[in-house]
């Protein structure tokens, strides 16, 4: 546990501190300083604690796991604020939400807490450093060549916000909430969370917490339970200080039962290169459509880029189709040569996914097994362990003959 400030309280009678007098750590709260000591008398300057302060200050300290909130003024219509400063090992998280999601954002505090999961961070030992990047806002730059398959960082949300908050209530009730949500966090985590809107106006910047810019969309369903409404914004410190690139060196996903946003590389990051996300939705996009995020290309490369993504979903296209006469060895890897030089390298589980069930179709089993092993992994990089689509391909990767899709196609003469 680590502690913001320690300093040295002594008796106002001397500028210096005498041989003899005591020393007190004083730890920076929120609300107030409070002095503590294990010699007696007690120095009188510094207030006289009861037993049930001390345990509520070393509480503070700790950054214990207790959940808050949730009755009374914390509540506005259907949603309630909860908080816990000790969840992720002190990092904190605020969420505005229904009982029924806050019972699940709990299952994951609880889970991280059983295996004493700390996600707060010492940047001296992190693989980048965060600068002002020409024509954008901060970015992070490697420190380190990263290679595919590198993990760069992984967080939880430190504010959780129902997505329909904002349409149910009145502004200035979300406004309430949302404030004593950014207070109900600790220190050094509310200061972070408000840093990534320093560029902001003051009087905007609770709305500006809850806008895609800096804030994710994702759905609670922990559990494998969407029949509920789960869906959040969910904000990411950390997170946010990636910028954009349609065609990014690093991929991103949800741990749906962690909350953990967890940030890899899919392809090498030399030092002092910037590392980038992409926040398209589709990265297969026309470029028409997509020009407002992804400016800076000639017209050739955008036109080479346009062929480029249509003959992909040509391709592919005719490779989902199990009667198409087309699908060919050849077709295959045209296809894998063009997700490299269209540098796709954040969505290749796919298309090695595809590769791998139609080698098999076409007989060639080795193959299948080589791009079934190259989609396990790629899977695991983009959506994390455990995704329905892994199973098949864990299937396709141990036997391939006893797979469905085993000669399924006419190999073409």
């Amino acid at each position: 546990m680590r502690l913001r400030r320690i300093i040295i309280c002594f008796s106002s009678l001397g500028a210096y501190l005498p041989v003899n007098a005591l020393v007190h750590e004083q730890v920076a709260f929120d609300d107030s300083d409070v002095c503590w000591w294990s010699l007696s008398p007690p120095d009188p300057i510094c207030p006289i604690l009861r037993q049930q302060n001390l345990t509520e200050i070393v509480n503070k300290l700790t950054g214990r796991y207790d959940w808050g909130g949730g009755a009374g003024d914390e509540c506005e219509g259907d949603y309630c604020l909860y908080a816990n400063r000790g969840f992720a090992g002190g990092r904190g998280i605020a969420l505005i939400t229904t009982h029924e999601n806050y019972l699940k954002v709990k299952a994951a505090g609880d889970l991280l807490q059983e295996y004493d999961v700390s996600v707060n961070e010492d940047m001296d030992f992190l693989p980048f450093h965060v600068v002002r990047v020409d024509g954008k806002a901060n970015g992070l730059i490697a420190d380190s060549t990263l290679k595919r398959g590198d993990p760069i960082m992984a967080h939880t949300p430190v504010l959780l916000v129902h997505h329909a908050f904002r349409d149910d209530l009145p502004q200035s009730k979300q406004h309430t909430l949302l404030e004593a949500a950014i207070h109900a966090l600790p220190a050094a985590t509310r200061e972070l969370l408000m840093a990534q809107l320093a560029h902001v106006p003051e009087q905007q910047r609770l709305t500006a917490l809850l806008t895609t810019t800096n804030a994710l969309q994702v759905h609670l369903d922990i559990g494998g339970d969407q029949d509920h409404d789960g869906r959040h914004y969910a904000s990411f410190p950390e997170a946010a200080r990636l910028n954009h690139d349609c065609r990014p060196n690093a991929v991103f996903y949800i741990d749906p039962t962690a909350l953990m946003h967890i940030t890899t590389a899919v392809t090498t990051i030399k030092p002092g290169q910037e590392i980038t996300l992409s926040h398209l939705e589709d990265p297969f996009t026309p470029h028409k459509e997509r020009q407002q995020q992804c400016a800076g290309v000639s017209e050739q490369e955008v036109a080479d880029s346009e062929t480029r993504l249509q003959e992909i979903r040509w391709i592919e296209a005719k490779l989902q189709d199990p009667g198409s006469a087309e699908a060919s060895t050849g077709l295959i890897t045209y296809l894998l040569g063009l997700y490299e030089n269209e540098r796709l390298f954040c969505c290749l589980a796919g298309a090695y996914a595809l590769a791998a069930v139609n080698f098999n179709m076409l007989g060639y089993d080795r193959q299948a097994v080589l791009y079934a092993e190259q989609a396990i992994e790629a899977l695991k990089i983009e959506k994390g362990e455990g995704v329905p689509e892994m199973k098949d391909l864990e299937a396709l990767k141990w036997d391939p003959k006893a797979h469905s899709s085993w000669r399924a196609r006419k190999i073409p003469r």
